[in-house]
């Protein structure tokens, strides 16, 4: 294929990146909006799991020309009409919506959906035929258009401030500055008068600032319900191309309020962290009356001051990872910055960190009076909630804006005395896990390799011995002990003409290379010969839990062969039969890399009844239609995004096309008690397997309960309670005056209601506590169900 040239954009576009609502395929709009950069756009990305709402917001806020998402969790339908009639809703039907979902997007679909009024929709035809780059040329022409250049509303108007007026303002005078002179000019003399603060957040890449910027506004909109905030951000152009990442968004989780309004601005010239259209962008914002603006600028090199001239109050964020100490020397921002938060504390040496900038804090602003301890830096990480370095840099700030500009915020945010300290998930000292027992696995393999080597020379000196002293090869074994060679009875049996003066020379270096020799293994070599036997004898026997099963250890062909069920390796060399043993040995024993048990369960079928689409009434008739006739129930259920999410599902479009796509859809108890109902989970012959991630404790909640719930159900039919339990529930439901929650349609073919007695109730609420813990207890040993992570990372059984 012909190398495609990059499309040269007439006008400055812009575009919102994004993958769909609880669609975690982020690698395709990686690779899209890369792309798209690359040919020169400033591209806005909000990254995986995003709302239609959200989505619009931001590209109205932005002022993009279109919108670029991706969808590959189905849904698509009701994802992409609702953003077209939204961006309708909310009067920016300019914005473009281009989309993509593979092969997941059926033709007919792609039809429908340009049919309604979506710009494009590409599929994998589009990409063969045109190339991605070709795809990208295709998309960035129908949306180069200019922004910002018909400006119809007056300053005045931008009190309101409506999201996208404020928008068309700043791209007027991003774009299209001589052209709005005396707009820009009228702009400038209010925001004179405006007595709104500025603050600067400036610092080195990477070192926090945007999820710093997030805990601060969240904090700001917790401390001052009725107040405003406006957030400009600024990231770099490239050089090379043009095209912007402007990915600060992705870090912002408070920013979805009515109180907040953000802008994204490229530099749109090299060297330089910030835009020379930040001050317009700030006099507009302060022209709206916002109570404050934080302007955040792209990362700064140790030079940088020019956050300072358009701020009132300037914050440098830096990391513990600064360098040597004399790196401090260099940094300017630490002569002029009002305040210095050190993020990242969490970082090995963070408070050796904090004295060093503290001190070269006061150093440079010839506070030697002052207590070193006093200096306003502070140590912060952002990326933990509740954070106490954050909370008492956010009151800080707060102080230092009130006392620099004369507002007057009214902070009654807490601090607490505590320093910022991690809160680890994983200790610290196990972060190491997996790699420790990697290492332990491999460890563990060299030095089966070494004994193995070691067996391997002791079986050629004991068969030396055996071929010297004339043993014959059917009695060799019986002349081992658990110390080594029987010498005595070896030599009794040797010949009068056997060399015996050699053959003690062989006795003694087989037991100097047996020296070296685990006793463990030895027992391995010892035991290898009966352990044979056990596997040819026609019924093997062990212990489970301790009861005594006997297995038969052969099975029987329809040609009359017996077929052994464990097949052991036909090695004779003692080097090979240790590595074997050590490595991989026979099902039940260490380390049991053929399984925990002995032989595997012959009355259970091992055919997975799998399911999960559409409701949990739905897929329980797919449950018991799989499993009908069948001794045993192997049920393997599948969710839906919106469950894999731990969100509730909703009428409203975006998460509506979702549900029960691609799995059942499950947000409460009735919900599993009908997903399972039918089936008896305590049953030695169920077992429940459930594909799911971040809400797993609450799904084996679910399930502990609906299996509780299902024992209740057998006590009350067992003890003729059913019509007291029935005017028990009436009278809860009469009480709370809603309708009792029922199974929809009818039970399939093998379902006999087990379950659905107590809908809407648990246990609990109709029988008497004692009765219930004592049921409880006993559910709790006797289900089984298995929990495997949906991206396939692990597995946890219960």
């Amino acid at each position: 294929m012909d190398t495609i040239t990059p499309y040269k954009p007439k006008n400055k576009v812009r575009i919102v990146t994004a993958a769909s609502l609880f669609d975690g395929h982020d690698a395709a709009i990686n690779i899209m909006r890369r792309i798209i950069q690359a040919t020169g756009v400033e591209v806005i990305h909000l990254g995986h799991d995003r709302s239609v709402e959200e989505v619009v917001n931001c590209a109205i806020e932005e002022d993009a020309n279109a919108i670029a998402m991706t969808s590959y969790q189905g849904g698509h339908i009701e994802y992409f009409k609702y953003m077209y009639d939204l961006l309708q809703e909310k009067g920016a039907p300019q914005i473009k919506i281009f989309g993509g979902g593979g092969g997941v997007i059926l033709p007919e679909e792609v039809k429908e959906l340009t049919e309604y009024g979506i710009t494009r929709i590409y599929s994998p035809d589009d990409g063969r035929s045109m190339g991605l780059q070709g795809m990208i040329n295709d998309m960035i022409l129908l949306c180069d258009f200019p922004t910002g250049e018909i400006v119809d509303f007056s300053v005045a108007d931008l009190t309101k401030k409506n999201p996208m007026q404020l928008a068309i303002a700043i791209s007027a005078a991003e774009n299209f500055s001589e052209k709005h002179t005396s707009f820009i000019n009228e702009i400038k003399t209010a925001a004179k008068k405006s007595e709104t603060p500025v603050l600067g957040i400036t610092g080195t890449g990477g070192s926090g600032k945007s999820s710093l910027v997030d805990e601060l506004v969240r904090r700001y909109l917790i401390d001052f319900p009725e107040k405003t905030i406006a957030i400009v951000s600024v990231d770099p152009s490239k050089r090379k191309t043009g095209g912007a990442l402007l990915g600060d968004r992705i870090r912002m989780n408070s920013i979805k309020n009515d109180r907040v309004y953000m802008r994204s601005l490229a530099t749109r010239q090299s060297n330089l962290a910030l835009s020379k259209h930040v001050s317009i962008a700030v006099d507009i914002l302060k022209v709206a009356n916002f109570d404050m603006v934080i302007l955040e600028t792209s990362g700064i090199g140790q030079s940088d001051t020019e956050i300072l001239d358009h701020s009132d109050v300037s914050l440098y964020v830096m990391t513990p990872e600064y360098g040597a100490a004399t790196q401090l020397e260099k940094i300017d921002m630490i002569d002029f910055a009002d305040i210095i938060a050190l993020n990242k504390f969490d970082k090995r040496g963070a408070l050796d960190a904090l004295r060093d900038v503290k001190k070269q804090y006061q150093r440079n602003h010839n506070l030697w009076e002052s207590s070193i301890d006093s200096m306003p830096v502070y140590g912060s990480i952002a990326s933990q909630f509740n954070d106490p370095g954050t909370n008492e840099l956010y009151q800080v700030l707060i102080k230092k804006i009130n006392e620099k500009t004369g507002t007057h915020f009214k902070s009654t945010f807490e601090v607490s005395d505590k320093i910022s300290e991690k809160q680890y998930i994983i200790p610290p000292n196990r972060v190491r896990y997996l790699s420790e027992i990697t290492e332990n696995n491999r460890a563990y393999n060299q030095n089966a390799k070494k004994q193995k080597q070691i067996a391997q020379k002791l079986f050629g000196i004991y068969k030396t011995i055996c071929s010297v002293a004339r043993v014959s090869v059917e009695t060799e074994l019986m002349h081992l002990t658990k110390i080594g060679v029987n010498e005595e009875e070896i030599l009794k049996l040797a010949k009068n003409d056997v060399d015996t003066q050699f053959l003690s020379l062989l006795f003694k270096e087989f037991a100097r290379v047996k020296m070296d020799l685990n006793p463990y293994n030895w027992e391995i070599i010892l035991n290898w010969g009966a352990k044979k036997q056990s596997y040819k004898n026609e019924v093997f026997t062990f212990n489970v839990r301790g009861k005594e099963l006997n297995i038969k250890t052969h099975s029987e062909s329809l040609s009359h062969t017996q077929i052994p069920k464990i097949s052991l390796p036909k090695y004779e060399a003692w080097g090979d039969l240790l590595l074997w043993t050590l490595e991989e040995n026979v099902p039940g024993e260490f380390p049991y890399t053929a399984g925990l048990f002995p032989f595997k369960r012959t009355g259970e079928d091992p055919a997975r009844m799998f399911a999960g689409e559409g409701g949990p009434e739905r897929t329980n008739r797919r449950f018991h239609y799989v499993s009908l006739g069948l001794p045993a129930k192997r049920l393997s259920t599948a969710f839906d995004s919106v469950t894999l999410y731990g969100n509730d599902p909703d009428i409203r479009p975006d998460i509506y096309g979702k549900i029960g796509n691609a799995g059942v859809s499950i947000c409460c108890l009735d919900d599993a008690k009908k997903l399972y109902s039918g089936f008896d989970l305590t049953n030695a012959m169920t077992s429940v397997s459930m594909t799911i991630n971040g809400p797993a404790p609450m799904m084996l909640a679910f399930f502990m309960n609906a299996a509780i719930d299902q024992e209740c159900e057998k006590y009350i039919a067992a003890n003729g309670l059913e019509k007291e339990i029935e005017e028990k529930i009436k009278g809860i439901y009469k009480k709370k005056g809603i309708a009792r929650p029922q199974y929809q349609g009818e039970l399939p073919e093998g379902n006999n209601g087990l379950g659905l007695r107590l809908l809407g109730v648990t246990g609990d609420e109709v029988l008497s506590l004692d009765i219930y813990k004592k049921i409880n207890e006993k559910t709790g040993t006797h289900f089984k169900s298995t929990f495997e992570v949906s991206d396939k990372i692990s597995e946890k059984q219960y």
